[in-house]
């Protein structure tokens, strides 16, 4: 079943037979994309590989292409993420995911990667309440070039940082900023 959609991205709920597990598919369309927009779709599943396994950040467990398109085969948090989430939260409960965020984002940015879009829609909760970050398709490692056009910019404007805003550098203190707004 269709679990949500982006403007390329549709995610859908579905089980994995051979693991008997629940998983999220996404497909990501990449008709009409030139060559700049389809590194961008294979971006998110590089990051998280070099990334490695974190208890809070969502597990990418394959990608691939099929009809043109492109997939990702991700670990299903079943509690939805924070932007359709119970609102509003108990301090309590923002602490609690603010936790989870933050060793995320040390984890990452320990591995040279700025996720540059983080935001309540990237953030998903498991069952157990457990928060994780998601949704790397911004996401730039420090040694890799910027992809993007000069004076353009990608993310969401109600969470961005200044610098990302302007075609500044952006760095892991950009995703702090990001963290900050999330968190208010």
């Amino acid at each position: 079943r269709l679990l949500g959609e982006g403007a390329r991205k549709r995610v859908y709920l579905a089980h994995d037979e051979r693991l008997d597990r629940d998983v999220a598919f996404a497909v990501i369309r990449t008709e009409g994309l030139d060559a700049m927009g389809r590194e961008r779709v294979q971006r998110e599943a590089r990051a998280m590989a070099r990334i490695g396994a974190h208890p809070n950040l969502v597990a990418i467990h394959d990608i691939g292409e099929e009809a043109g398109d492109s997939y990702l085969v991700q670990e299903y948090m079943d509690g939805g993420d924070l932007a359709v989430g119970p609102e509003p939260l108990a301090v309590s409960r923002v602490i609690e995911v603010g936790k989870d965020i933050a060793s995320a984002l040390a984890f990452i940015h320990r591995a040279g990667v700025v996720h540059r879009d983080l935001k309540p829609a990237n953030v998903f909760l498991a069952k157990d309440g457990t928060a994780k970050v998601g949704d790397f398709g911004l996401a730039m490692a420090a040694d890799l070039s910027r992809i993007t056009q000069h004076g353009t910019f990608v993310g969401t404007v109600a969470y961005m940082p200044p610098e990302q805003a302007v075609g500044g550098e952006v760095t892991a203190k950009s995703d702090l900023y990001s963290f900050g707004a999330l968190l208010y």
